[in-house]
């Protein structure tokens, strides 16, 4: 299963915005530099009161769909 790994700092009022389903996909940069987009509700179970900060790993299937999102 295809896997990659980048950090995310998102504050408070940003998560607020997934909540609300103004935002409904994720965008960030990898470790190697790749631009990867998933859908927004695989970090809800990551957040915080201080939002969501750390570094993840996005499994996802050969053919792009996202699977899970995991702390690292």
């Amino acid at each position: 299963m295809p896997r990659v790994s980048f950090s995310l700092n998102i504050e408070p009022e940003q998560v607020q915005k997934y909540y609300r389903g103004e935002a409904i996909s994720v965008i960030a940069t990898a470790e190697s530099g790749l631009k990867v987009q998933f859908p927004a509700n695989l970090i809800l179970p990551h957040v915080t009161h201080n939002g969501i900060h750390g570094r993840f790993v996005l499994e996802y299937q050969n053919d792009g769909k996202a699977i899970s999102l995991l702390r690292i």
